[in-house]
């Protein structure tokens, strides 16, 4: 008997992350079909086949659910993107290109992570639950903005250009992940991306995204522009 107390005992925590999981899981398939406002947890935990206050016990509210959904996908995409920088060797115009690569794959490679990540707004909430209260910036920017800064310094480049160059790489991507994710799903485009007047492959889109991201980049790291 205190063999299989023991044994119960054991599994419990697993069976505990097991479920967290699943939460997560449905929870990110919830927000993403109706976003923050149609979301709700009543219809989350039927969904689970749970109780609204066992749902509690896992997660306090929705805001915290989507911040507990988006911080395992930020780490994700910060361990990729730190080893990334840590391992590269050559010079900067390369080592841009392949954050830039890395996040568009990270973000087309599934799409719903992306709009949980960029696209879903956050769920209002009068009370500041735990994951919240202990909440720290995921640092994404930072690492590419130390990056940018780095190159600046080292290359000489006169103009102070660190925040242009930052954002004009990423507004450039987080636009292109869109367009190639829908590219993707061809047979239910809808407007903008419809029409039928060309015909481009997500492929030839990406290619050409990251083209021009280097020309753009090349010209400013040499100084020309």
């Amino acid at each position: 008997m205190a063999n299989e107390k023991k044994a119960t005992r054991a599994r419990a925590p697993e069976k505990k992350a097991e479920q967290f999981e699943k939460i997560l899981k449905d929870g990110r398939e919830m927000f993403v079909k109706f976003g923050s406002h149609g979301f709700s947890m009543r219809a989350l935990a039927r969904k689970l086949g749970m109780t609204q206050p066992n749902l509690y016990n896992y997660v306090k509210s929705k805001r915290e659910l989507w911040i507990a959904i988006r911080q395992q996908y930020f780490e994700d995409l910060n361990a990729g993107m730190k080893k990334l920088i840590n391992e590269h060797e050559g010079d900067y115009l390369d080592l841009f290109m392949k954050i830039g690569e890395f996040f568009l794959d990270f973000a087309v490679a599934d799409y719903k992570r992306y709009q949980m990540m960029f696209l879903i707004s956050a769920p209002r909430s009068k009370k500041v639950g735990p994951l919240e209260r202990d909440y720290e910036m995921f640092g994404t920017m930072k690492m590419m903005f130390d990056v940018v800064r780095k190159a600046q310094k080292e290359l000489k480049i006169q103009n102070n250009r660190t925040p242009n160059l930052l954002y004009y790489i990423f507004s450039s991507i987080f636009g292109a992940a869109w367009t190639i994710s829908n590219l993707k799903l061809r047979a239910k485009i809808t407007e903008p991306i419809s029409g039928g007047f060309y015909d481009l492959s997500s492929k030839e889109m990406r290619d050409f995204v990251l083209n021009e991201i280097r020309d753009r980049l090349n010209r400013i790291l040499s100084g020309k522009g």
